[in-house]
Parts: C-alpha cells; sequence; structure tokens
C-alpha cells in the first residue's frame, strides 16, 4: 500500500511539473499573440496615416518626387558600377 501511494505522488508531482512547463509556454504564446496583434495594429494605423498624407499632395508633385527617386537610384547604380572599388571604400 505505501509502494502505491508512493507510486501515485511520484505520478502526481511528474504530472504537475508538465502541467506548470505546459501553462507556462501557453502564457508566452498569448503574450506573443497580443504584441503581435497590437504591432499589425500600429501598422495599419500608419499606412492609412501615409495614405490620407499622400492624397493631400498634389498628383503633380509626387510624379516629380517618383522621377527625382527615380534618378537619383539610377545614378547611384551607375556610380557603382564605374567604380566598384569605391563601395569597398565606402564600406571601410
Amino acid at each position: 500500500m505505501k509502494t502505491k501511494l508512493e507510486e501515485r505522488i511520484r505520478a502526481l508531482e511528474k504530472e504537475k511539473s508538465t502541467l506548470l512547463e505546459e501553462i507556462g509556454q501557453l502564457k508566452e504564446i498569448v503574450e506573443l499573440s497580443e504584441i503581435a496583434k497590437d504591432l499589425e495594429n500600429e501598422v495599419n494605423k500608419l499606412k492609412k496615416e501615409a495614405k490620407t498624407l499622400k492624397e493631400k499632395i498634389p498628383e503633380e508633385l509626387l510624379q516629380q518626387l517618383r522621377e527625382v527617386t527615380s534618378n537619383l537610384l539610377e545614378e547611384k547604380e551607375e556610380s557603382s558600377e564605374e567604380c566598384p572599388s569605391c563601395e569597398e571604400e565606402e564600406l571601410l
């Protein structure tokens, strides 16, 4: 009878340990899920704000900005093609 009780105690202690570990992991998942949801809401809010601000900018000015950005990117690509060692120097 004593042996059976001791076995039962060991089994219950093992189960308790397993459950505590599982509970800890589940709490972490819930916390991470809430963080992800908050970040998703924040990103959506920022996207909406960016869209609203872009709508306030005249289309002509936006087109000019796109052209300037495109030209700058092309110039950067051309300069890196002309002098591959220049990029290495910039990294140093």
